[in-house]
C-alpha cells in the first residue's frame, strides 16, 4: 500500500505542476494581450474600449458658420471636430464638395460659385469615417406675405397657410419657412403649415424664414 500511496502522491503533484503551468502560460497570454490591446499574433481577440467585441465608433461632425449663402462668391467658414475635439485648420481630415459647380472648397472656407445645393464631406484620415453638412446658395427673398385656407374653423379642423414672397419665387426666389403658434392650447400648427384648431379663441401663426430672417403672421380663429 505504501508503493500505491507514493505512486499516487507522485500523479498528484505531476498534474498539479501542469495545471500551474497551463495557467501561468494563460495568464501570459492575457497581460501580452491586454498590451497590445487586444491583438495578438496579427489578430484582434478582443475589444478593450468597443462594446460586444466591436470597435470604438469615431464621429466626424461639420458644422457652417451659414448653411445659406445668398449671393455668388459670398462665402462660409467651416469648423470640424473628431470625436468631439476641435481639429479644424488642422491636418487629420479633407473636406470635399458634392458639387465643384455649385460651391467649391478652399481651405476651411466654402464659397458659392452657382445657385443650387451641395453636401461638403469632412473625411478624417486616421478613421476614415465622415460627416457631412449641405450649404445652399439661394436667391432670397425680401418680403414674405401669408395667407391662409379659412380664417375661421372649428376645434378639430384645419386650415392650411399659404405664403408669398417678394420677389416672386418663380424668379428662383427660395425660403425655407418654420411655423409657431402663439398659443398652442388653442391651435397647432406642422412643419408644413397646417393648423389644427384645439379649443375656441384666437391663435397668431408665426412663418420665419430660414434664410433670410424675414417673417410674417396670420390669425386663425377657432369656435366650437
Amino acid at each position: 500500500m505504501g508503493r500505491s500511496k507514493k505512486n499516487n502522491d507522485t500523479r498528484l503533484n505531476k498534474t498539479l505542476r501542469i495545471t500551474g503551468l497551463i495557467f501561468v502560460i494563460s495568464a501570459i497570454f492575457a497581460l501580452v494581450t491586454i498590451l497590445n490591446k487586444g491583438v495578438l499574433f496579427g489578430k484582434r481577440l478582443i475589444s478593450i474600449n468597443g462594446e460586444n467585441n466591436q470597435e470604438p465608433i469615431h464621429i466626424v461632425q461639420v458644422i457652417a458658420t451659414n448653411n445659406y449663402l445668398k449671393n455668388i462668391n459670398e462665402t462660409t467658414d467651416l469648423r470640424i471636430s473628431i470625436d468631439g475635439q476641435d481639429v479644424s485648420g488642422g491636418e487629420d481630415y479633407e473636406l470635399t464638395s458634392s458639387d465643384e459647380s455649385i460651391v467649391v472648397v478652399e481651405g476651411d472656407t466654402v464659397k458659392a460659385v452657382n445657385f443650387g445645393d451641395a453636401v461638403i464631406t469632412a473625411r478624417s484620415l486616421e478613421y476614415d469615417v465622415e460627416g457631412t453638412v449641405t450649404i445652399s446658395v439661394v436667391v432670397p427673398a425680401n418680403k414674405l406675405s401669408l395667407s391662409a385656407e379659412f380664417s375661421e374653423i372649428k376645434v378639430g379642423e384645419t386650415s392650411q397657410i399659404s405664403h408669398t414672397t417678394s420677389p416672386k419665387e418663380s424668379t428662383g426666389v427660395q425660403v425655407r419657412l418654420t411655423y409657431s403658434s402663439s398659443d398652442n392650447s388653442i391651435a397647432t400648427v406642422d412643419t408644413s403649415g397646417i393648423v389644427t384648431g384645439k379649443a375656441p379663441g384666437v391663435a397668431t401663426i408665426t412663418a420665419t424664414d430660414k434664410i433670410t430672417g424675414i417673417s410674417d403672421t396670420y390669425d386663425i380663429t377657432i369656435t366650437e
